[in-house]
């Protein structure tokens, strides 16, 4: 059972389809790590998460403090736990469920605006097919008129990508994060005049657990 890491509805549980391979949500480590790194950009945020599943992300950027959260899923059954899950924890007026296509017009159309943090964790087989990887590295570029001047787009891959493929248009970066041999977790921050440049690294250590690589 997925539980929320920390904040206001922490130690809640997510309500999950049966089979962890249906909707493969961050283990608790690794989203713990991905959290630790963005510290301080809750409070207020305005979030779009990008193949939401049952929201495990979403309403943990709620749970947080964040002050406006679209989760966008696809898959109908998986929208029916995620609406689940928002209702349980009555935080609809923080976090919409909208079923849609996340590489879609759609998914764009209904984020907030401007947005500080976009959350991408596409299905692993979206991102290990060169024709749909390059989909979805295209609805990322498009992400980019979304944003405040500052915030950060977040990518989970199960594939390292090649530096090409890591330049996407209209944002700096990455910082990479690995984790074991099958994940990893690339930053990004919208390329303005007035941010640094984002620092590119290869880690492969979790950065809550002192080296110690994260569970995938």
């Amino acid at each position: 059972m997925l539980k929320i890491i920390a904040g206001e509805y922490r130690s809640r549980q997510l309500l999950t389809p049966a089979g962890e391979d249906r909707t493969r949500p961050m283990t608790a480590r690794v989203k713990e790590s991905v959290f630790a790194m963005l510290h301080g950009w809750f409070k207020g945020a305005r979030v779009l998460d990008l193949f939401a599943g049952v929201g495990t992300v979403g309403i943990e950027c709620a749970s947080r403090g964040a002050a406006e959260v679209v989760c966008i899923e696809r898959d109908r059954e998986v929208f029916r736990y995620l609406e689940h899950n928002i209702a349980t924890l009555k935080c609809g007026d923080r976090v919409a469920a909208v079923q849609a296509d996340a590489l879609g017009p759609t998914a764009l159309a209904r984020s907030p605006k401007p947005v500080d943090l976009v959350f991408m964790d596409p299905p692993y087989a979206l991102m290990v097919e060169p024709a749909s990887r390059k989909l979805v590295l295209s609805q990322a570029a498009r992400t980019r008129a979304l944003f405040a001047p500052k915030g950060f787009l977040i990518l989970r891959t199960p594939v390292d990508l090649d530096e090409a493929e890591r330049a996407i248009p209209g944002f700096k970066g990455p910082e990479s994060h690995q984790y074991k041999d099958d994940m990893w977790v690339y930053l990004y921050m919208p390329d303005t005049p007035d941010t640094p440049d984002a620092p590119t690294s290869s880690d492969s250590a979790d950065a809550t657990s002192g080296g110690e690589a994260a569970d995938a």
